[in-house]
């Protein structure tokens, strides 16, 4: 699948990358935004399967109204036309060609499909991760870091 050629391409929809694609819609640039996972949020917002149904989902999170605010941002600029969203989007390779650039992926769980989008721009929200200091037993059978639990509970609800 090729897509027409945007004028931004924003590789990960966690906070920095839906900050990104956000600012840049909002001063009328073509974005598409491009992220591994299914919804948006990335590790920070990282929202519970629909089908755990939780009550409060927000209870999960810090700055939640930052959360909300960059969602609906995205929903409106997808509506609108001005941001393409590819969810299940696993960047693997970037090109740089003489005056633009060609970011490919692999489509869905199963990572089958190719996937390119032509950009004049591209910005890397690839997200952070978890320093752990290892310690006596820390790679033993049940033994969760802080970062681990955090992910498991907004995840599954259970720890």
């Amino acid at each position: 699948m090729t897509t027409d050629r945007p004028h931004l391409a924003v590789i990960g929809a966690g906070p920095a990358g839906l900050a990104a694609t956000v600012a840049a819609a909002a001063h009328g640039v073509r974005v598409t935004l491009l992220d591994a996972a299914a919804q948006p949020g990335g590790q920070f917002y990282r929202q519970p399967a629909a089908e755990l149904r939780a009550h409060r989902p927000k209870a999960l999170h810090h700055h939640w109204r930052t959360w909300e605010r960059l969602r609906d941002g995205l929903d409106t600029y997808v509506k609108a036309g001005t941001v393409r969203h590819l969810a299940d989007h696993h960047v693997w390779f970037v090109e740089r060609h003489a005056d633009r650039f060609t970011v490919h992926a692999l489509l869905g769980p199963e990572q089958e499909d190719p996937a390119a989008v032509h950009a004049d721009a591209v910005l890397l929200a690839t997200g952070g991760y978890e320093k752990v200091l290892p310690f006596p037993g820390w790679t033993l059978p049940g033994v969760v870091t802080a970062g681990g639990a955090q992910a498991m509970l907004k995840g599954t609800l259970a720890v």
